[in-house]
């Protein structure tokens, strides 16, 4: 079957023709979500994925990601956990294209992780769907990550980390990473991980305290100034480690889903808890994950 895909994100549109699990042809461009304003998405859609559409008559239409929220095409509402493909693909939101076409927005995924928690998704549960894990937990790690837990083939409940976002701000934003230099000695990315692992026990402090302990550090002339920045990152994705241990047990392994330099740094830190973790590449597993829905519903 060829089906056509706009992954569009916050900040990127890309577009593929797809035939099955196969990439027949892709463009991408800097139109993401942030970039629009209201009523310009289909023309957007059209001016990079309009020759597929006139080429490929009876193709299905997928949309993915930040294109179904508030500021998207059309807020497509949240499906709700427990979900798999059949439970998304019943969900989707149809969106008028030309000449009577339709395009189908994947809704995302709403749950609360713990009594009192709420956590959603928008494009995460296409990439895990993709995987073909049927049990086990897997982290989707990016600015936000997200560790998903799937039981019988369905997402059962997530939980999203403000890693990313909190790195950035603290060093661009705040007196804990100002004074950082470079270049960096990845060494600190340790220091950060031992750091957070000691904060997991009887001995914890709180995150918040060893942030400012971490600035104390370089002005007191105990940490170089290079060693910071790593020393911050291992220090928030420890944190994060052991938020998602707590919430969802230790398990045997994780899957990765990441690109390579972030992937590793997760294999590394998982390794140091003596958890065995696998990589898997995220656009090799969107493209599975988008099958999978298009063979639960028939689009045009």
């Amino acid at each position: 079957m060829r089906f056509i895909v706009a992954d569009w994100g916050t900040t990127r549109f890309r577009g593929y023709l797809l035939e099955n699990e196969t990439v027949l042809d892709q463009v991408s461009s800097n139109e993401g979500v942030s970039a629009l304003q209201k009523g310009q998405h289909c023309d957007v859609f059209l001016k990079h994925c309009g020759h597929w559409l006139k080429a490929e008559p009876d193709a299905p239409v997928l949309l993915v990601g930040m294109v179904g929220s508030r500021e998207g095409w059309v807020e497509a509402p949240y499906a709700t956990c427990p979900a798999g493909p059949a439970e998304i693909a019943k969900a989707l939101v149809p969106v008028d294209l030309e000449n009577g076409r339709k395009g189908y927005i994947i809704p995302g995924l709403f749950c609360e992780p713990a009594p009192g928690a709420a956590d959603v998704m928008r494009g995460e549960e296409t990439l895990v769907l993709g995987t073909g894990i049927e049990n086990g937990l897997i982290c989707a790690a990016g600015t936000h990550p997200k560790w998903i837990e799937i039981k019988d083939g369905r997402i059962a409940r997530f939980a999203t980390y403000m890693t990313g976002e909190m790195y950035a701000l603290l060093r661009e934003h705040s007196m804990i990473g100002r004074p950082a230099t470079t270049p960096e000695d990845s060494k600190g990315f340790d220091l950060g991980l031992d750091a957070a692992k000691r904060n997991s026990g009887n001995g914890r402090v709180g995150l918040l305290h060893l942030l400012f302990s971490a600035r104390a550090s370089v002005v007191s002339g105990k940490m170089n100034s290079n060693l910071l920045a790593p020393y911050l990152s291992g220090l928030l994705t420890g944190d994060e480690i052991n938020g998602a241990l707590a919430q969802f047990g230790r398990p045997s392994s994780v899957t990765i889903l990441a690109e390579q330099g972030r992937a590793d740094l997760y294999l590394h830190a998982l390794k140091r808890h003596g958890i065995e973790a696998e990589f898997k590449e995220p656009q090799q597993a969107l493209i599975a994950g988008l099958a999978r829905i298009v063979r639960q519903h028939a689009l045009g």
